[in-house]
């Protein structure tokens, strides 16, 4: 399975959670469900937060750590009941 499409379903499952890149791609890599092995989360991340794809994550920083943590947006959302809420572990 595509990497984007278990990175939305792990953020918009969690919805309104946000996490940083490390949490995700251990997640991902967990779940068993992407075909190849997981490559970098951050540009994944950065294409899915993109206007180009319709902006289904975004990020914001954290105040206490100081780092970024991603979160699906409304149109994410959206997207991953389309695509079937797939559920990642």
């Amino acid at each position: 399975m595509n990497v984007r499409i278990v990175i939305l379903a792990f953020l918009a499952e969690r919805s309104p959670a946000a996490y940083a890149d490390d949490v995700i791609a251990q997640r991902v890599t967990a779940s068993g469900l992407v075909d190849a092995p997981v490559p970098p989360i951050a540009p994944e991340l950065t294409c899915l937060a993109s206007e180009r794809m319709g902006r289904l994550v975004s990020c914001d920083i954290n105040p206490v750590t100081k780092t970024a943590v991603w979160f699906a947006t409304e149109a994410g959302i959206r997207q991953w009941v389309l695509d079937g809420r797939l559920h990642v572990s």
